[in-house]
């Protein structure tokens, strides 16, 4: 009896060690259907500048020349040559991938660099991290990445670090985002985002998320045309200067178009033109400020008005030839002034002053495998205005700023 006893128990124990087994093996297949994947690119660069400029990162991140500052014998203390070398806009990311959730395929990445905030350079910096839900005519977007007004399908190569900022607007924010397919070329989005810092606290107090849509037509790989456009609502102030509780709100719109064209073999030509008011939280020229008549009646409870700018640039990309390949990169930005009346002395106009900025940058890029190598001269040419009337236009100039520079960059992608 005791035998059959001992029979039975151990075949029990192996029957529940199978079972174990198995269902172990069933989670570790569960778990091997997320695929990840780690890469990133290694920049090293080395740059020179003919004349101060508005810069951060320690120069890496380049918007515009200054306005000239003259001394007592007349000289212009700006028209200073620098010359810099910079690492920190080195990225990593990790990207994880399962497939059959939700019916998707569901991502989640996260990339970061080295950039810090302003100068702080070698401190991490979130510039994304989503998730996404990919079906087979629509995604859903949810996390921090680039802003919907930023044209991603059409970035300029360009060897400097910024792609054409401020023409070109760059900015990622928090964000829902949903994208719907409407046939092979046709693509619909539109996104809720939040931004971040002064305007973000005053888009948060006004409980209203950045909206944004775009419409695109065509394959980005080939020929293909944008439009775009966005609305925000931020609420400034709680109180007033004697304490009572305001909600007067500032709204800001914004508009874009834009296409690329593909020809001979892997030529490329885009093109970007955007209007909008408050353009700052873009990186573009932008703010906004009291208005003149209600600072002028001694009202407390003033309300706002938004300068307005437009923004256009064209870039080529050549085809890549024996490693080789050209490319250039040149646009225009201009300060429109406002609609109303505004209170210039009060006015939250990040870059106050400049009137209008041009770039031309032509560029050359070597490839070679994960290598690159590239060289690129920046040509910078800005207006800043002296004096200033109630809509924010100039009625006596500065002599125009430029400035050089000239971009020698390193970078291996891994």
């Amino acid at each position: 009896m005791k035998r059959y006893l001992c029979v039975f128990i151990l075949a029990a124990l192996s029957a529940g060690v199978s079972a174990a087994s198995a269902e172990k093996a069933d989670i570790v297949k569960k778990e091997s259907r997320v695929k990840f994947r780690f890469g990133g690119r290694l920049d090293a660069q080395v740059f020179t500048d003919s004349y101060a400029s508005k810069a951060r990162n320690g120069g890496i991140f380049y918007y515009f020349p200054l306005a000239p500052v003259y001394n007592k014998y007349g000289e212009d203390i700006n028209r200073e040559n620098s010359l810099r070398f910079g690492v920190a806009n080195t990225r990593l990311n990790v990207g994880a991938t399962a497939a059959d959730i939700l019916g998707a395929t569901a991502t989640a990445f996260v990339e970061t660099d080295f950039m810090g905030t302003g100068d702080n350079l070698g401190v991490l910096r979130l510039r994304h991290a989503y998730i996404s839900l990919d079906w087979k005519r629509s995604q859903l977007l949810i996390g921090q990445t680039n802003n919907l007004a930023v044209p991603e399908e059409i970035f300029p190569n360009t060897v400097a670090h910024g792609c054409g900022t401020p023409i070109n607007p760059l900015s990622r924010i928090p964000q829902v985002r949903f994208t719907q397919r409407l046939g092979d070329l046709v693509r619909l989005t539109g996104a809720l985002g939040m931004y971040a810092g002064a305007e973000g606290e005053a888009q948060a107090y006004g409980m209203v998320p950045d909206i944004a849509l775009r419409l695109t037509v065509g394959d980005p790989k080939g020929s293909m045309v944008g439009f775009g456009g966005g609305f925000k609502s931020i609420r400034p102030r709680n109180l007033t200067a004697d304490s009572v509780r305001t909600f007067k709100r500032m709204a800001a719109f914004n508009a874009s178009v834009f296409g690329l064209h593909t020809f001979g073999g892997g030529h490329k030509l885009s093109a970007f033109a955007m209007w909008g008011q408050d353009l700052s939280t873009l990186n573009m020229l932008g703010g906004y400020g009291p208005r003149l008549r209600d600072i002028a009646a001694g009202d407390a409870d003033y309300g706002y008005t938004a300068t307005q700018a437009v923004a256009v640039w064209l870039n080529y990309e050549g085809k890549v030839l024996k490693g080789w390949q050209p490319g250039f990169f040149t646009g225009w930005t201009k300060n429109l002034g406002t609609g109303k009346e505004v209170d210039l002395a009060k006015a939250a106009i990040p870059d106050k002053g400049i009137d209008w900025y041009f770039r031309l940058s032509p560029r050359l890029w070597y490839h070679y495998r994960m290598l690159s190598f590239g060289l690129e001269y920046m040509y910078s040419l800005a207006s800043w205005g002296e004096k200033f009337d109630s809509h924010y236009r100039p009625t006596e100039r500065y002599a125009n700023t430029q400035n050089h520079r000239v971009t020698l960059l390193a970078r291996f992608k891994f």
